[in-house]
């Protein structure tokens, strides 16, 4: 069986695709990076987001780590 971050290192060519990258592919119900890390930042959504520099023009980014626990954050736990 394949993990998640397996599977995401095949699906993504980087190691910290952008945040619209991810957006795009697992919030397809929120339209705007603004409004998603509004809800990153209020704590609705568990995702941990960087940038790859301190510049506030820096594209926002999510370690494939980071978007793997999340994903297996959200999957329903099975009984043994």
């Amino acid at each position: 069986m394949t993990d998640t971050l397996e599977q995401l290192r095949r699906q993504f060519t980087t190691p910290c695709p952008t945040l619209t990258a991810v957006r795009e592919q697992y919030f397809t119900h929120i339209r705007t990076n603004r409004y998603l890390l509004r809800e990153i930042n209020a704590g609705r959504i568990a995702l941990v987001v960087k940038r790859l520099h301190h510049s506030s023009r820096a594209t926002p980014v999510v370690y494939l780590q980071d978007l793997a626990d999340y994903l297996d954050a959200q999957a329903p736990t099975q009984a043994a």
